[in-house]
């Protein structure tokens, strides 16, 4: 199968927001090892770009970018960022624009209403990460498309959902993806009967109906209220010992990427050597006040004034290149 390319208020009030996702006492950032910088801020092209990109970008330039049609985005140009060249920012805008695009191609799908995690092998000892993995969305009746996060990759159409898992679970070296279903009367057709579910749902509709086989249900309490996503979350799979352990692991994934869709992104941070998908979230709640969003945690980090040193932090901890940089984009320049 040959994958096809796809052409940041006052304080208190974010305090108020901060109170409002979880926040908890917080340790300070660690010593950050040299901020890597903006890669890239999206705006629209009847706009001057965001403030922060004249103050610490030495070279700057703009590119026109398009998402695959139908995509529902807030920006038609990217502002690259550079202390390179000119041709370096250049380069770091169509880095931005194809990752954006590709983050809003994914929202789009509605992952963020089903909240259904499938593996199409065996379920991992360490239970569910979102790194690596790559996602699975219905494209009318032309079949399935696959996402790859880290190269930006799309493959299909296909029919055979369970063969585009297959693929990405090899293109991505990780075991779990997303997977929107579309239509909960086509399940996963697993023949092999390894594969393990997710689900996300209110408790007062009842637990939902598995996408496929289910050895082993386990059901348990989740924090995603505040997201609209649901209260608990349903966990499939072959060992009761499995289920039970992704159960306990699904919520933080499940809640990172509602909360990670629920605030506009527009921009990305970190290295742009490398075309990996970015690893964490860093979200603007009100000028110069930052938190940091990790997928294998629901509380996050912050309140910081400080987002470089935050990126640095996020990068460091999930060992990833780039970062999401959503809220505002003023907010991302310093007090005059």
């Amino acid at each position: 199968m040959q994958p096809h390319r796809a052409p940041a208020p006052s304080q208190v009030y974010s305090l108020v927001v901060l109170a409002l996702l979880g926040l908890v006492a917080w340790s300070p950032l660690a010593q950050a090892k040299g901020i890597t910088g903006i890669i890239g801020f999206a705006h629209f092209d009847y706009r001057d770009p965001p403030p922060v990109i004249e103050r610490v970008c030495k070279y700057t330039a703009k590119y026109s970018c398009s998402c695959r049609v139908g995509t529902n985005v807030s920006f038609n140009m990217i502002s690259g960022c550079s202390n390179v060249s000119a041709a370096d920012a250049l380069d770091r805008a169509r880095i931005a624009c194809t990752q954006l695009c590709m983050n809003a191609e994914r929202d789009g799908g509605g992952f963020g209403g089903g909240g259904n995690v499938l593996s199409p092998v065996r379920t991992p000892g360490t239970g569910v990460s979102l790194e690596g993995s790559g996602t699975v969305l219905p494209q009318g009746r032309d079949g399935y498309v696959g996402f790859v996060p880290r190269t930006g990759e799309v493959v299909g159409p296909l029919t055979e959902k369970e063969k585009l898992g297959e693929w990405l679970v090899e293109q991505t070296q990780a075991p779990w993806l997303w997977f929107e279903p579309g239509n909960e009367a086509t399940p996963w057709e697993d023949p092999k009967g390894s594969a393990a579910f997710v689900q996300a749902f209110w408790s007062q509709g009842g637990a939902p109906r598995p996408l496929g086989p289910c050895g082993h249900s386990v059901q348990q309490a989740c924090p995603l209220q505040d997201v609209k996503l649901g209260d608990s979350v349903q966990a499939c799979a072959k060992d009761e010992d499995d289920a039970r352990l992704i159960a306990d692991s699904a919520c933080a994934p499940l809640r990172y990427n509602a909360l990670r869709q629920k605030h506009r992104t527009l921009g990305i941070a970190g290295d742009s050597e490398s075309t990996q998908a970015p690893s964490a979230t860093i979200v603007a709640v009100a000028p110069m006040q930052f938190i940091g969003l990790l997928p294998s945690s629901v509380e996050p980090i912050g309140p910081t004034e400080d987002w470089g040193k935050l990126v640095d932090e996020l990068l460091e901890r999930t060992q990833g290149t780039t970062v999401w940089l959503s809220g505002p984009p003023a907010y991302y320049s310093p007090r005059e």
